[in-house]
């Protein structure tokens, strides 16, 4: 294990997961500063260069702009899938270019996105016309061509045009222009381009005021990440206490972005013991009455059970559906229930405060594992064999030595 473990270390140690620490519990005079933060780490303890200090900012609002932005722009992909598809079959496709026009609020981007929309559509989503005048541009459609004849130097009659469209996807959304048409159809595409660019303005403009307010102290957490040169003084970081009080100032190497569970990161410590607190009376509430509803129900799906309700079940005519009601359904009942405990878990914790998902899913794991050891040995043992053994030695004291035994 050592030798793999010192391999690992060698291979990812310029990786910049590997040279980061999260810290939690940062004092709020050197949360407000990271200059004097950084100058801790680097100059103050000595312990190797750092190349950057970020303070999570202790705003719920900017992860709500962000939720809501990358809420819009699924919608808008999902827009351009039900034109597209999924991938784009066209060999002409070219995403960098309609990522370009779409990002684009000018008229002219508009028109050229329609006509290329229009051409690397999906060939469900195309249709053949025949028109006795010159198509409009309709929300729910684009032309694409027009076959044009020419009949003694001029234009042939409209009505023998066979156009090419395209359907576009259309939504229905609110409409406050009038009364009596509360919902109004408007094209998807253009509908969720106009929510995101919105929603992206409002949340650049939101990243771009944190820390610069009045209430600064307010504006940073408690929790930061440190990156250092070298992964050999993250690793040394994790293994100092580093302030005065050990309450502050704790440090562990950072998870994976996607390994950390981003809307618990600005929870102050107060908060944080109080959901540690609710967090194990949940678990000891769980253990303690989990087993009722499961005797419960377990009971009721017994043969004799169904059998007082449905008579015929226990007929010798039902030979399959009494053994099936009698060895499956009671363990596929326990096994559902089982199954449900470890989401109920997670959730608990994500409610508590915790920071990182791997810490969530070890928790899980071993709170699992210690309900399962509660729950089958000691509830089923306890209740069953030794209770039994108790009353042996009650009802025939001299089977006492036996029993021990």
């Amino acid at each position: 294990w050592a030798s793999l473990r010192w391999h690992f270390l060698m291979q990812s140690r310029h990786a910049l997961v590997s040279r980061t620490v999260m810290l939690t519990g940062v004092p709020r005079h050197l949360a407000k500063s990271p200059r004097e933060l950084e100058w801790f780490w680097g100059p103050g303890l000595q312990l190797g260069k750092v190349e950057r200090v970020r303070v999570c900012p202790f705003n719920t609002r900017l992860t709500s702009s962000a939720r809501a932005r990358a809420r819009c722009l699924v919608k808008l992909e999902h827009a351009y899938m039900q034109l597209l598809g999924n991938p784009c079959v066209h060999p002409e496709y070219d995403p960098v270019r309609l990522r370009m026009l779409a990002m684009d609020p000018q008229e002219s981007a508009r028109a050229d996105e329609r006509r290329l929309l229009a051409k690397w559509a999906k060939p469900s989503r195309r249709r053949k016309s025949w028109h006795s005048s010159r198509p409009s541009t309709a929300v729910d459609s684009v032309s694409a061509t027009e076959v044009e004849a020419e009949v003694s130097g001029e234009k042939s009659d409209m009505s023998n045009t066979e156009v090419e469209s395209v359907k576009r996807p259309n939504l229905w959304v609110r409409s406050s222009a009038s009364v009596w048409r509360p919902w109004e159809r408007v094209d998807a595409i253009d509908y969720w381009r106009s929510k995101f660019l919105a929603a992206d303005t409002s949340f650049r403009q939101l990243r771009d005021t944190l820390g610069k307010g009045e209430d600064d102290a307010f504006g940073r957490s408690t929790t930061a990440f440190v990156t250092f040169e070298d992964a050999a003084s993250a690793h040394m970081v994790t293994q100092l206490s580093c302030y005065p009080n050990p309450g502050y100032m704790k440090a562990r190497l950072a998870p994976e972005p996607r390994g950390v569970y981003w809307p618990n990161v600005w929870i102050s410590s107060r908060r944080k013991w109080a959901g540690f607190t609710l967090k194990w009376l949940s678990i000891f509430v769980i253990w303690a009455f989990w087993s009722v509803p499961v005797i419960l129900f377990s009971s009721l799906l017994t043969p004799a059970s169904l059998g007082k309700l449905f008579p015929s079940v226990l007929s010798s005519e039902h030979n399959l559906l009494r053994a099936f009601l009698s060895t499956t359904v009671p363990s596929l009942f326990l096994l559902l229930f089982l199954n449900m405990l470890p989401w109920i878990l997670k959730q608990v914790h994500f409610v508590t405060g915790v920071r990182t998902k791997p810490d969530i899913d070890y928790s899980v794991m071993t709170k699992m594992w210690a309900f399962l050891v509660f729950n089958v040995i000691l509830v089923f043992g306890f209740s069953g064999t030794f209770w039994n053994q108790i009353l042996n030695v009650v009802n025939n004291p001299g089977t006492v030595m036996q029993n021990l035994a």
